[in-house]
């Protein structure tokens, strides 16, 4: 299954709360040199999951490319699982003036037009409830009214991993849409091929950087967890060791050895299951040390059949993430990522 049945549930602050589950030890065989500062614990804020999540409405975005047909794939599936209505947009460009090399805003529609009804009019679509929306405006502008308007409960968008000013509809307008949009989106990257369309999931990867967004992501991936008896993984990307970082800020624990902060951060790691979770699996805590979206993408890519993450509604993320690490993800990683904004209230 994808989207359960999410209990109401605490999850407390580190430190508040004992957790029965065996410890975690550190990769075996690996050796760490130099050393890192170990950046101040972080608290979590207390998070509450939401009593019920219903998956009746799903929003799939497209613009009829490869990318975006791959993601249908998902999108099919998961309204025949939950027998859910599909609302399939395409969103047309605000074009306020017309260049003479500039395809006609009626010819555009008409095509759009055409191609949507070959799109629901295949075999696929049989038996699946839809509507068809022909839009125009700026992506997530657009998704975000719908979203509203038609008590949206989980947009799937596919994105083409493209970058600079090149960038397509399902490209980087895929970050812009999952940062801000009001409910959980499902990203499926040009190299989503793990997880089995069958609306299973086996292993679970849930990435934070103890940031106070990541608790948005958080109530997901154990219910996820829970409710596919799947394994579930917890990651935390640490600053590589050698790594220079900024002096530490008065109060600020000296630097110590890497083997320190690994020990230390799978404490915090296991501080965030609450105590009394019920999983088929003892969750598993991984801290690993790198780049962090080539690490998290490295990590998924063993058996993981999705990525959960917390995300900002703005790009200004924490200081070690950085800028787009969620979206670099979506465009590498070999299964689908669930996002949870900060806008998302359940």
């Amino acid at each position: 299954m994808f989207l359960p049945a999410l209990r109401q549930k605490e999850y407390p602050h580190f430190g508040c709360l004992q957790i029965t589950s065996k410890p975690a030890t550190a990769p075996s065989g690996r050796i760490f040199a130099g050393t890192v500062r170990l950046q101040k614990e972080v608290v979590m804020p207390t998070v509450t999951a939401p009593t019920r999540v219903k998956l009746q409405n799903i929003l799939f975005a497209t613009d009829f490319t490869p990318s975006a047909q791959l993601a249908l794939s998902y999108t099919l599936n998961l309204a025949h699982h939950y027998d859910a209505e599909i609302y399939v947009v395409n969103v047309l460009p605000h074009l306020a003036f017309v260049e003479a090399a500039e395809p006609d805003p009626e010819e555009m529609r008409l095509l759009a037009e055409k191609q949507m009804g070959a799109l629901v009019g295949s075999q696929s679509f049989k038996g699946i409830r839809h509507k068809e929306l022909i839009e125009q405006g700026e992506v997530a502008n657009v998704l975000d009214t719908l979203v509203w308007k038609h008590e949206i409960d989980l947009i799937v968008i596919g994105t083409c991993g493209h970058k600079g000013l090149g960038k397509l509809l399902m490209g980087s307008v895929a970050e812009e849409v999952f940062r801000n949009a009001q409910c959980p989106v499902l990203t499926v990257g040009p190299h989503a091929t793990r997880w089995e369309i069958d609306g299973k999931l086996r292993h679970i990867l849930f990435a934070t950087d103890f940031g106070p967004e990541s608790e948005h992501g958080l109530p997901y991936a154990i219910s996820l967890a829970e409710e596919n008896r799947a394994r579930l993984t917890l990651l935390h990307v640490a600053p590589e060791p050698g790594v220079v970082l900024p002096e530490p800020e008065p109060g600020a624990m000296p630097v110590v050895d890497p083997r320190e902060v690994v020990a230390s951060t799978e404490k915090q790691l296991r501080d965030l299951v609450p105590y009394g979770t019920t999983l088929w699996h003892e969750p598993e805590y991984m801290v690993q040390f790198g780049p962090p979206a080539e690490m998290i993408v490295r990590i998924a890519a063993q058996s993981a059949d999705m990525i959960v993450l917390g995300v900002k509604r703005s790009a200004a993320l924490t200081k070690h993430l950085g800028a787009g690490i969620a979206y670099k993800v979506a465009c590498e990683a070999t299964c689908p990522v669930l996002t949870v904004g900060a806008r998302f209230r359940g």
